[in-house]
């Protein structure tokens, strides 16, 4: 039967509810026939039993009323006997089930009529007749009365024999229902035991199967299915079950399927990371995909720029069997190129020969994969198998080959940009080489070119002066004309050397404060000759809202040279030139060299500022020039974030100008050197560190009146600031100090290189030795000071105003000696030359120099290395030295210097006079006379 559990258990409840049915039937029924018994026991034989005597009470009342209401002659009394009649004839009426409807009907009767002739009996007798006829109708109604009496008795008589027997009917009525019932609820519980037993065996037999199957899929087993043993819920769920379990089944498959593929893919990913070589992506790419898809041999063709397909990458391929290549459409390789599907050629074992490029035999699959990159076949990956090709096989390599084809073309513009790399490298090098090249052959033409024309403008300096003796005008005006076109020629060859430094990178700012009004005064008064030959007035004006500035002053210099040499040369005579200075913005200012000129023409100005590019140029030209100061000038000031520009008006005039920053781009601003207390040339200097006014200008004065050059610091800090920015003879020390201790600044002089034994005087309030132990001091003074103790003491370390000796001038080039005796000797100072380094420290060691004058360009030992030893030497620890050289100095270059030396001068056109300047600047010219 097809019956469902939900059908099952209605019918289980549905035959309980037909027993309980039929038992409650059949005692209805068996109720129904006992009360049938006992009701016709009610209604026939138990009424009668007291019927009898309530009719008879009743009746005999009647009869008492008749008596009473003759005895009292009553009449109302008479009438009350109706009344008592009435309820007679009432209980006749209830008793009708168990008197027989005649008797019943003729007992009635019988008491109507003895009702009314007691009446008319009991009325005669009230009204007291007597006679035959009263006693005629008392006979008669005596004789009705008789006629009652025994149709009551006849009505309400009954056998006790039938009680009996009615009784017995209703007992056995009631056995033989308590016997049905017993059968029917035997019959119920076993139908309905039954039922359950069948029901419960399918049921249970289902979730037997159930549990043990829902025990399977939770193990992962889902290859056995449970068993559908009935149809109906339990049937259905495991019919559900299993279909989930085939769900299951091949969702596990699927995800299997796709882990499998995740993991392929993560491995070529990990094989293919890194910088690989492309053979070394081919070959791995193609080991790992032959081990995951157990295809014993594997080859990948990469297309070369001629289109021919080679192999680049194998598993398991000899070296014999390797073909030498395949064309576009040749063999199963080539014919796979010509398509972006993958072929996959399937054959029986020993049905199918084949010759590809790695299978000539009976393979069973031969896959061949086309590499796509950017709608381009760049390789094929072929893959033969021993087994059949499946769906699964054909979806990896479908996954994996736009990854492949990326890495593989990754890999090649990597291999190529590697090879462009290594060519820009060597070119790079190359070109460092040439730039090295360039960067030795322009300090050596700086050296050859200006050594031998630094001596002509030294030597023509000296004839042009009349130290050599008296000359004429004409001789004279013959020697200013040497003098001017040797400046000239040197400016051309500093412009050239310039323009090559800046374009090269190597041009080096060294930006310090200046004072603006009197760097354009200086720069005004170079040209002053110049303006003046052609009468052009140059005017200045400068905005004091400038303020300080902090730039490279040569540079700075050059660029308003080239402008305002520029403007005079092209005003006419009478014009005039003006030199302004403006704030442009909050950061830069604004210099402009206005002139009067004839002007520039509009298609003119871009050339302005081009190396080589002259307006007038040609054999005609009237301007002398080589069209590189403009360039230059733009490239130094766009060096040092700024820019250039020019305005013109034809007939009018022109405007020139260059927007500069106040602050040299990644420089801060350099703090104000502190005003020399009191300066003598040539004098040895003293630094005295006093916070205390009074003290500080005691010391000052007895200093200066004593002939020493003083320079004062109130502070640890400004003390610092003056060591690191030269060298001092001496110096005082206070102990006590607003920003630090005596002792601690004592302790950070010593471990400067620049002052580390420079002779110190401490001045304190309690003269103990003890308070600088440690540290090497020449004295240690009390206060209030005494200054012949300070001056004492000074001497006593070796610092006395006067100093004799010869300067020392070392110069391999004898011109430059020459020059240089000849100039200082004029000058009243002693010189030693000497051509090499060896030789000068020798001399250094025998005389001891009061000024050293050094070139760094010298063969063997250049002026760099003279230094180092010249330093290490008692005789020139503390000797001023100047470095008077044509090389171009890096930055590298000064910051070695900038320990070491006084000043560094450059062999110009000024012949020795800027060397002379900073020689007085430290000795006196009496100090080193003969």
């Amino acid at each position: 039967m097809n019956l469902s559990f939900r059908s099952k258990l209605l019918a289980l409840v549905a035959t309980a509810a037909l027993a309980l049915v039929a038992l409650v039937v059949s005692s209805a029924i068996v109720a129904a026939r006992v009360e049938r018994h006992l009701d016709d026991i009610r209604r026939h034989y138990l009424p009668k039993v007291g019927l009898r005597p309530r009719l008879e009470a009743q009746f005999e009342r009647i009869q008492r009323g008749f008596q009473d209401a003759v005895a009292a002659s009553d009449s109302e009394k008479l009438a009350g006997t109706a009344e008592l009649k009435k309820e007679l004839l009432q209980q006749l009426a209830d008793s009708s089930d168990a008197v027989e409807p005649a008797l019943a009907a003729a007992l009635g009767h019988a008491v109507e009529e003895f009702h009314a002739k007691g009446l008319a009996v009991s009325a005669r007798l009230i009204a007291r007749e007597t006679g035959e006829g009263v006693v005629a109708q008392i006979g008669d109604l005596q004789a009705k009365r008789t006629r009652v009496a025994e149709l009551l008795d006849k009505a309400t008589a009954f056998d006790k024999s039938e009680l009996t027997n009615a009784f017995s009917a209703a007992a056995e009525a009631q056995r033989t229902g308590s016997r049905v019932r017993l059968g029917l609820s035997i019959a119920c519980l076993v139908v309905v035991l039954l039922l359950s037993l069948w029901i419960s065996r399918e049921m249970l037999e289902g979730m037997a199967h159930l549990t043990a199957g829902f025990r399977r899929f939770g193990e992962g087993d889902f290859r056995s299915t449970i068993p559908v043993v009935s149809r109906d819920e339990l049937g259905e769920l495991a019919r559900q079950a299993n279909q989930m379990a085939h769900s299951l089944q091949q969702l596990e498959s699927e995800r299997s399927r796709v882990d499998w593929l995740k993991s392929v893919q993560s491995s070529l990913s990990d094989q293919l990371r890194g910088e690989l070589e492309p053979k070394e992506v081919a070959d791995r790419a193609v080991s790992t995909l032959c081990r995951s898809l157990d295809c014993p041999v594997g080859a990948l063709y990469a297309a070369d720029p001629d289109g021919v397909f080679r192999v680049l990458g194998q598993h398991a391929l000899s070296a014999g069997d390797r073909p030498l290549g395949f064309r576009t459409g040749e063999g199963l390789v080539g014919q796979a190129a010509l398509q972006s599907e993958i072929m996959v050629v399937h054959a029986p074992a020993g049905q199918l020969r084949v010759s590809s490029g790695l299978a000539d035999g009976s393979p069973r699959s031969v896959a061949l994969v086309p590499l796509l990159r950017i709608g381009k076949v760049t390789g094929v990956l072929e893959l033969v198998s021993l087994q059949p090709w499946t769906e699964r096989s054909t979806e990896l390599v479908a996954s994996v080959r736009e990854a492949l084809a990326i890495a593989l073309d990754v890999a090649q513009g990597r291999a190529e940009l590697r090879g462009l790399l290594a060519e820009t490298r060597r070119q790079a090098a190359e070109l460092t080489r040439a730039g090295a090249y360039k960067s030795q052959f322009l300090a050596n033409m700086s050296h050859e070119l200006r050594t031998p024309l630094n001596a002509i403008l030294g030597f023509t300096q000296l004839l042009h002066d009349g130290e050599v003796g008296s000359l004429t005008a004409e001789q004279r005006e013959f020697l200013g004309n040497v003098l001017t076109s040797s400046r000239h020629l040197l400016r051309l060859i500093n412009d050239v050397l310039d323009l090559a430094k800046v374009e090269s990178g190597k041009l080096d700012f060294r930006p310090e404060p200046i004072d603006l009004p009197e760097l354009i005064g200086e720069v005004n008064a170079i040209l002053r000759t110049a303006a003046a030959d052609k009468k052009v007035r140059v005017q200045v004006a400068v905005d004091p809202s400038i303020g300080r500035v902090a730039l490279d002053p040569a540079r700075l210099k050059q660029v308003l040279y080239n402008y305002l040499s520029n403007a005079l040369k092209f005003t006419p005579s009478g014009g005039s030139v003006t030199v302004r200075a403006s704030p442009e913005g909050t950061d830069f200012f604004r210099l402009e060299v206005h002139d009067t000129g004839s002007g520039i023409q509009p298609a003119d100005l871009a050339r302005l500022f081009v190396e080589f590019q002259q307006l007038d140029a040609g054999a005609a030209k009237k301007h002398a020039g080589t069209g590189l100061g403009l360039a230059l000038t733009k490239r130094i000031v766009e060096a040092q974030g700024g820019s250039v520009g020019v305005r013109s008006t034809p007939g009018a005039g022109s405007v020139f100008h260059a927007v500069l920053p106040r602050l040299a781009k990644g420089e801060a601003l350099p703090a104000v050197a502190p005003r020399l207390a009191s300066r003598k040339e040539g004098a040895p200097e003293i630094l005295v560190i006093e916070d205390n006014p009074a003290d500080q200008a005691l010391i000052v004065e007895a200093l200066s009146a004593a002939g020493f050059s003083v320079e004062t610091a109130a502070t640890g800090a400004q003390a610092l600031a003056r060591f690191r920015e030269r060298s001092f003879d001496a110096l005082t020390l206070d102990l006590i100090l607003p920003d630090m201790s005596g002792v601690d600044l004592l302790a950070r002089i010593r471990a400067e290189a620049r002052n580390a034994d420079v002779p110190v005087v401490v001045l304190t309030v309690v003269a103990e030795q003890g308070a600088v132990a440690g540290f090497t001091v020449s004295d240690v003074l009390a206060k209030p000071i005494d200054t012949a103790a300070l001056l004492g003491s000074l001497r006593r370390a070796g610092v006395v105003p006067e100093r004799h000796g010869a300067v020392l001038v070392v110069d391999d080039d004898p011109g430059c000696l020459k020059l240089m005796q000849a100039t200082l000797g004029r000058s009243g100072y002693d010189t030693i030359c000497r051509e090499d380094a060896e030789a000068a420290l020798q001399a250094a060691a025998e005389s001891r120099p009061v000024a050293v004058v050094l070139d760094l360009i010298m063969p063997r030992v250049d002026g760099f290395e003279f230094l180092e030893r010249f330093r290490k030497m008692d005789a020139g620890r503390r000797t001023p030295v100047i470095v008077w050289t044509v090389k171009d100095l890096s930055a590298h270059d000064h910051a070695r210097l900038r320990e070491t030396v006084h000043a560094v001068v450059a062999k110009g056109s000024d012949g020795a006079a800027s060397l002379l300047r900073e020689l007085n600047a430290f000795l006196p010219r009496g100090q080193a006379a003969k």
